[in-house]
């Protein structure tokens, strides 16, 4: 659209701020959510959120005429990658309502990383000693950020790096997807499983009834995650992957500063070592892969719901 291109710009310029956006959006929407829980239970919470999102991406599809391809999202690797998002995306929410919304965040960090290792290790794709030292640091990070020992740990933030390792389970499917299958509709199956699973639970386990408080928390966090899916999907269709991968840890600041805003989150020195580690890390992974010339999009995925 010319407006829209005269106020974003286009190429690269265009990918930077509509991807800085989406990271913004997807923190702020998992800040809307961590704000409801202790009001509804946590099924409840994802099976609203995932049903008024589902709504407005099926909206998206028709607008774009995306509609005819709708019966795509019963393509096999369409739906092994929404079961696993599921999982991941699952394991990420209940983790989310029971740790700092940083140290979430930096575990989430560290896929790039673990992908790294699973390219070297399973793939056999060659990976330098650098990348390996910053794969190993990154790791450290984790563990400063987890912190298992006898009276600091959580079993929450296992979780957390258990959707972190669903991350790589999904985006190694997400390069056998077809080219063809619109990004609108793997989004749609991704959403609308979870929002079903969810439902089903939230029902099974008897449905509370909302304030309107909590009804218009929910519904900003669905506008919020659904404008990150497009925005994530319009910056990866104008900019080269490698300029704008590494904006995805602005999350990491984001999320330092809303939870300590809302909450008063400040992390130990360990955690702010471990966040630091891994953002660094990730980083330098990244660096290495632009020099090579290696297209980063197994990385580069649109982030978490």
């Amino acid at each position: 659209m010319p407006r829209l291109e005269r106020f974003l710009g286009t190429g690269n310029r265009r990918g930077i701020i509509t991807f800085s956006l989406a990271v913004l959006l997807f923190v702020v929407n998992e800040a809307f959510c961590k704000l409801v829980y202790g009001n509804l239970p946590s099924h409840q919470i994802i099976a609203v959120r995932g049903l008024i999102a589902t709504a407005i991406i099926l909206g998206v599809i028709q607008t774009s005429g995306a509609m005819p391809r709708i019966g795509r999202m019963f393509n096999l690797h369409v739906v092994m990658r929404s079961t696993i998002d599921l999982v991941g995306s699952y394991l990420y929410m209940i983790a989310l309502f029971h740790i700092p919304l940083a140290n979430m965040a930096a575990i989430h960090m560290s896929s790039p990383l673990m992908m790294t290792a699973v390219v070297a290790l399973w793939m056999r794709e060659p990976v330098g000693w650098r990348r390996w030292l910053a794969v190993i640091a990154g790791f450290l990070g984790v563990l400063l950020v987890v912190q298992p020992s006898a009276g600091n740990f959580n079993a929450y933030s296992i979780l957390a790096v258990g959707a972190a390792i669903c991350i790589v389970g999904r985006d190694l499917v997400t390069r056998r997807i077809d080219a063809g299958i619109p990004s609108s509709i793997v989004i749609f199956t991704n959403v609308g499983m979870m929002a079903l699973v969810a439902l089903a639970l939230a029902l099974a386990d008897g449905w509370v009834a909302m304030s309107w408080q909590d009804t218009a928390l929910l519904t900003a966090a669905s506008l919020c995650i659904s404008a990150g899916y497009i925005a994530a999907v319009d910056a990866f269709r104008h900019a080269e992957v490698p300029v704008i991968v590494p904006l995805r840890y602005t999350g990491l600041l984001w999320a330092l500063l809303i939870g300590y805003l809302i909450w008063g989150d400040v992390p130990n020195e360990l955690a702010t070592a471990g966040i630091v580690l891994i953002a660094a890390s990730g980083l330098y992974v990244l660096h290495r892969e632009r020099v090579r010339g290696v297209t980063a999009a197994s990385v580069a995925e649109i982030p978490k719901p």
